[in-house]
């Protein structure tokens, strides 16, 4: 009777051993399952701030460029501006000149508009992952959008 209870209880441990290990097989498959999906949502993570650094960078590079267009456009004004107060000049033809370049101005703007929106979408955009970076970009923007309302 004692050698039948201690089986049975040796039966009941190795039972309890064997339903052990299966957790415990479970668990580390479903801990390897968790890291592989981690892993995958690391990595697309890093391929997106990828993407956004070189569209951050594309639209610095952009914006450089606007801020330097509207540095010769308002030279080109000072220096029409200049040119039309001096004496002796054909007031027709400062008229003239005056048109053509405001028609010129006018659609240079639009354009410069038509890129800062795009612009201001893409810092949009970005600013889920570049918040600082995004405050300076609308700023830029900003100052830039007052010297194109300046100029028109």
């Amino acid at each position: 009777r004692f050698s039948f209870h201690r089986e049975k209880l040796s039966v009941a441990r190795l039972q309890r051993e064997v339903a052990r290990s299966k957790s415990e097989g479970a668990m580390r498959e479903k801990l390897i399952h968790e890291l592989e999906e981690e892993r995958h949502l690391r990595l697309e993570s890093e391929k997106r701030l990828r993407e956004v650094t070189l569209e951050s960078e594309r639209s610095r590079a952009q914006m450089r460029g606007l801020q330097e267009q509207f540095s010769r456009m308002e030279e080109t004004v000072r220096n029409l501006l200049q040119s039309q107060g001096s004496p002796g000049q054909n007031g027709e033809g400062t008229v003239n000149i005056m048109k053509v370049y405001q028609e010129k101005l006018s659609e240079d703007s639009r354009k410069c508009k038509e890129v800062m929106e795009k612009i201001h979408t893409s810092a949009d955009e970005d600013s889920r992952s570049e918040s600082s970076s995004t405050e300076e970009e609308k700023e830029k923007t900003k100052l830039l959008l007052e010297r194109l309302k300046a100029l028109e």
